[in-house]
């Protein structure tokens, strides 16, 4: 294929698509002919062009929104798992339960692995969210507080209610106990 044509045809591609031409091209970087490289070269570059501009625009289009709508467009975009089901489930139905109270609901008694997988959560979506805030308690970021407040001293979860309000809206509520 030209390479002219393949650039053009970067906006068209999925996000998916871009990252296997990438590998491509990287690929020929490290082993092509010299006009091979001087292709995969201009082809990297016009995909990073394209990244950096669509990520511009989609950050300010997410900043204009309000934070249940931001939620609403991050899970529809990224579904949760069915596992992921479960960990918001668990926290929709236990406000103020501490992480081991959390995993009990999660379906794991006697351990904190609630916490770890609530995090993961949150930063694979932050990006359509908020950024998340250092931990207070340790050097690094604390990923959980992107939907999720936390009681200093006794540390008890509760959902945002921001979050609550988006989730509902994706069919995720408390259920009454």
């Amino acid at each position: 294929m030209n390479i002219d044509k393949l650039i053009a045809s970067i906006p068209g591609q999925s996000r998916a698509d871009r990252a296997l031409i990438r590998a491509r091209a990287v690929k020929l970087l490290e082993s092509g002919t010299g006009e091979q490289k001087d292709a995969a070269n201009r082809l990297v570059a016009a995909i990073d062009d394209h990244e950096a501009s669509t990520s511009a625009a989609h950050s300010e289009r997410i900043r204009s929104l309000a934070m249940a709508q931001r939620i609403v467009e991050a899970f529809t975009a990224a579904p949760l798992t069915e596992n992921q089901r479960k960990l918001v489930q668990a926290l929709l139905d236990n406000p103020g339960a501490t992480s081991t109270e959390l995993s009990s609901a999660y379906g794991h008694p006697g351990s904190m692995i609630w916490q770890m997988h609530f995090g993961n959560l949150c930063k694979d979506r932050q990006s359509d969210l908020w950024p998340a805030e250092r931990s207070e308690t340790r050097d690094a970021l604390f990923y959980c507080g992107i939907l999720a407040d936390i009681e200093r001293g006794t540390s008890r979860f509760t959902m945002k209610a921001d979050a609550a309000v988006g989730f509902a809206e994706l069919g995720l509520k408390a259920r009454t106990k």
